[in-house]
């Protein structure tokens, strides 16, 4: 089965390298991840894959991450923010997921950028993390504001991806708890697990991946 957490940060981000994240990740059932500041390499059929993350609200940060990503064969993740930015970021050639709009207002992923999405084959991410750590309103909040975005995703059928946003090897979850915790916010099993698969459909499939071991 592939199986990819779309959103890790390793140190100097988090406090787990790379490495033993592997180590760990590997045993909860994926066969891959998104780290964050890292390059892609693979080892005894893991695949790290290189991730940027732009979390400025600025088009110039997103057009100038998506020059450098060039390649194509790293992630280029994107912090979504008001209805404008997003739907300028959404067109913009290299941009693979938009993640946080649970952060955002409502109306900064209507109908017309779900469409927009669709079209472009740019995922929009379910940070998990908010649904173990919150509590209370927020919580509540953020559950209502995926399934938003779950309906929305019917209707258009853009794809999904879904992340722990691990900083550290507790963090991590397997894919077992990352189906349940996406059934709370309306993400049926089949539908999870092809979320979890989606990560390979965004990338080139054959640039440079160095292999260590």
């Amino acid at each position: 089965m592939i199986a990819t957490d779309a959103t890790v940060f390793p140190s100097p981000l988090g406090n787990t390298s790379v490495r033993r994240m592997v180590l760990e990740i590997r045993e909860l059932g994926f066969d891959s991840i998104v780290a964050i500041g890292q390059t892609g390499w693979e080892i005894d059929g893991f695949t790290v894959i290189g991730g940027t993350l732009v979390r400025e609200p600025q088009v110039k940060a997103v057009i100038n991450a998506a020059r450098a990503n060039s390649s194509g064969t790293g992630l280029l993740v994107v912090n979504a923010g008001n209805n404008g930015f997003n739907r300028a970021i959404i067109q913009i050639k290299g941009v693979h997921v938009i993640r946080h709009l649970h952060k955002t207002e409502k109306n900064s992923f209507d109908h017309i950028i779900a469409r927009m999405s669709a079209e472009n084959h740019v995922a929009i991410d379910i940070d998990l993390r908010p649904l173990v750590i919150s509590r209370g309103i927020w919580r509540q909040k953020t559950i209502q504001r995926y399934k938003d975005i779950i309906g929305l995703c019917e209707r258009f059928e853009f794809p999904l991806t879904l992340s722990s946003n691990a900083r550290s090897v507790v963090e991590l979850k397997s894919v077992r708890e990352m189906v349940n915790l996406a059934s709370l916010v309306g993400i049926a099993e089949p539908d999870a697990r092809e979320a979890l698969a989606a990560i390979r459909g965004l990338i080139t499939p054959c640039g440079p991946v160095q292999v260590v071991g």
